[in-house]
């Protein structure tokens, strides 16, 4: 049984973007880097779906483009076709080492995807940011965005480097 979300908000598109298992092995492509994301989802008792990217920075790397990666994350959600399209947030959290001074969200807002603020760095080397893709707060990313499934995008070079 079909809940009254699931026939309001567009999935499965027939082509364009690329599925989720494209998107998936794009991922494993950044070297130092293990991203991890279990898809869209259905929609929520609010109808709301996104995807929850989870980076785990290995021993040795530094994110040294931060912005870059960001923009890969929240273009590469947004271009899988099967599935629910974003319509609440793509969240995207990081472990980096401890003291690495890393935080995904000045990252993010250094991109142009969320406002600046004033950011609490953790020296746990945890960070999270949820990055906006609803029709109100998020209404300039998905102009930014374009269409749903959007462009594939490349997978950026030098995100990372060995740390030191």
């Amino acid at each position: 049984m079909e809940s009254r979300w699931e026939d309001q908000i567009p999935h499965d598109a027939p082509s364009g973007g690329q599925t989720l298992a494209q998107m998936q092995e794009s991922l494993t492509e950044i070297p130092g880097l293990t991203i991890t994301t279990p898809g869209g989802g259905t929609p929520n008792v609010k109808g709301n779906t996104g995807y929850d990217f989870t980076v785990e920075v290995q021993p040795g790397h530094a994110i040294v483009d931060g912005p870059a990666l960001v923009d890969f994350l929240v273009r590469s959600a947004w271009s899988v076709r099967d599935g629910w399209m974003p319509n609440a947030q793509i969240s995207i959290s990081v472990q980096a080492e401890p003291g690495s001074g890393f935080d995904i969200g000045p990252t993010a807002a250094e991109g142009g995807w969320v406002a600046p603020r004033d950011w609490v760095v953790s020296d746990s080397g945890y960070s999270r940011v949820p990055i906006p893709v609803d029709e109100s707060k998020g209404a300039e990313n998905r102009e930014r965005l374009g269409p749903w499934p959007g462009e594939v995008p490349a997978v950026p070079a030098n995100v990372t480097a060995p740390a030191s």
